[in-house]
């Protein structure tokens, strides 16, 4: 167990060391704190891009969810998380383009000047936060019970959550979005070598997949089918995912970041191989674990690879495959700290509180937020309040019901600040009214919850933006971003700092 634990403290003094170092080179300014100088190339872009999104729910939550409904979990997985890379250029490019131009470092402050209304970016700001916190909350939630299955039990589950915090807390504190970035990469790098060699390690000590697989097709028959999920609960998963990763306000800050565009096409063609080689593993680690840990109940299985690996493989071996998901915390963990602190950094202290306040200032507020925002996360992980599987759904679904608000305001010259405002806050409001169950299962769309919602924050939008006209500022600032992006795509212009071809 000392070897163990020993491999997982030097890890997580490495990703401390690394992002330290890389924080040095930042300049002494916000942009290069917040936003690494905007200079992420290709290859950092994907890993850090990749790393974000592979949180505790990759490592704890998919698997426990397959532990439960079977290897046909993947199919969830597989489909919606490439829908969601198209959306990483989609979005992601417009969205570089137009930070590049006007000088935009939240998704907040994109939408506002979008908009030409205060309003709308702060609904953007709270709504982004809200779901933000709780979903940051799931990675210590991860640690905790990933150090606590390692250490069978010697460490106990509010130690491992708070500690993994505060280690991240410091690399992010100091080194700001390019520590996050270097230190994704390498966690990027070290999460799909590691989540093979586990499941090469633990299939052999189980006797091999085939014997493996046998026994549960004999015992366990349903884990090996589609039967547990109709289209239903697919096509409710599906949107949630394709459209609510993509709204994630810390990939924002990665397209902003983005050295050029080539870095935003990259991720999203190699980002669909990097899920499969991730989540083929662990999914089917989670459903056979029956076969030698059955009865887990609810949130129990969230721990099901700490506890294959503590069972069949060496304590020490175990300590350094386990950096995979710790790695995995500690990239979506930093990336979100780093990201709503920009936010409130940028949208509420530097617009409302001191608009004359210099770059070294920013920075200061910006790590102060970081230290309050870890030790929310880490409060919430002593007393969890679901699965992580549950609590991830949840947040999907609020960060989702933001997509149609974002297309019309890339895309739709027509949508209106109206429109958006009320997309969102009617969108929020069924959705909890429905969650809360104040509104009957009856009205719901096929019974479920996200399929109702979706479409109904978007035709709101449209009906709204339709039915009411944009004020002179508002339609000003709608003629800019439009007048900018209209002949690139049109292919009658190309931005200067731009470095492919449309």
């Amino acid at each position: 167990m000392a070897g163990a634990l020993t491999i997982m403290g030097l890890y997580l003094l490495a990703s401390v060391f690394i992002g330290v170092i890389a924080g040095r080179f930042n300049r002494s300014n916000a942009e290069g704190y917040f936003l690494a100088s905007r200079g992420l190339s290709a290859p950092v872009m994907f890993f850090t891009l990749f790393a974000t999104n592979i949180s505790a729910f990759a490592y704890m939550g998919a698997p426990g969810g397959a532990y439960h409904l079977g290897v046909g979990f993947f199919g969830y997985l597989a489909t919606t998380t490439s829908m969601a890379a198209v959306f990483f250029y989609v979005i992601g490019y417009r969205s570089w383009l137009l930070s590049r131009k006007f000088n935009f470092l939240t998704a907040s402050e994109l939408f506002e000047k979008r908009f030409g209304s205060k309003a709308v970016g702060l609904v953007f700001l709270i709504v982004m936060a809200f779901y933000t916190v709780p979903y940051a909350a799931v990675q210590p939630i991860g640690a905790g019970n990933l150090l606590n299955g390692l250490s069978q039990g010697a460490i106990p589950y509010w130690v491992g959550a708070v500690i993994t915090t505060l280690f991240i807390a410091v690399y992010v504190y100091v080194g700001g979005l390019r520590a996050v970035a270097w230190t994704d990469f390498f966690q990027g790098v070290l999460m799909i070598g590691l989540v093979i060699l586990a499941f090469c390690l633990v299939m052999w000590k189980m006797g091999g997949i085939t014997h493996v697989a046998t026994d549960i097709a004999t015992n366990y028959p349903k884990l090996l089918t589609r039967e547990a999920f109709t289209f239903q609960q697919w096509a409710s998963f599906g949107l949630i995912i394709a459209l609510g990763v993509p709204m994630f306000p810390q990939l924002f800050t990665k397209y902003f970041a983005a050295r050029s565009a080539d870095s935003l096409k990259t991720t999203m063609n190699l980002y669909p191989l990097a899920m499969i080689i991730i989540y083929v593993p662990v999914l089917f680690m989670g459903a056979f674990a029956h076969s030698v840990i059955p009865n887990l109940v609810g949130k129990q299985s969230d721990a099901i690879i700490p506890l294959l690996l503590s069972t069949y493989v060496p304590l020490w071996l175990a300590g350094l495959i386990l950096a995979a998901p710790l790695a995995a915390i500690m990239s979506s963990l930093s990336s979100q700290l780093i990201t709503i602190s920009t936010m409130f950094t940028r949208d509420i202290y530097l617009r409302y509180v001191n608009p004359q306040a210099t770059s070294e200032k920013q920075i200061v507020v910006g790590r102060v937020i970081i230290a309050v925002l870890g030790i929310m996360a880490a409060i919430i992980a002593l007393k969890p309040p679901g699965a992580i599987l549950t609590i991830v759904s949840w947040a999907f679904t609020g960060y989702a019901i933001l997509f149609p608000a974002t297309i019309a305001g890339l895309f739709w010259k027509r949508s209106t600040a109206a429109g958006v405002i009320s997309s969102i806050l009617l969108g929020q409001a069924v959705f909890f009214l429905f969650s809360l169950k104040v509104l009957p299962k009856s009205l719901l769309i096929a019974g479920d919850i996200p399929l109702t919602v979706l479409p109904f924050t978007a035709v709101v939008l449209v009906v709204v933006s339709l039915l009411t006209k944009p004020h002179k500022y508002e339609a000003e600032c709608a003629d800019t971003q439009h007048n900018y992006l209209d002949p690139i795509f049109k292919g009658e212009q190309v931005p200067a700092d731009r470095q492919m071809s449309v």
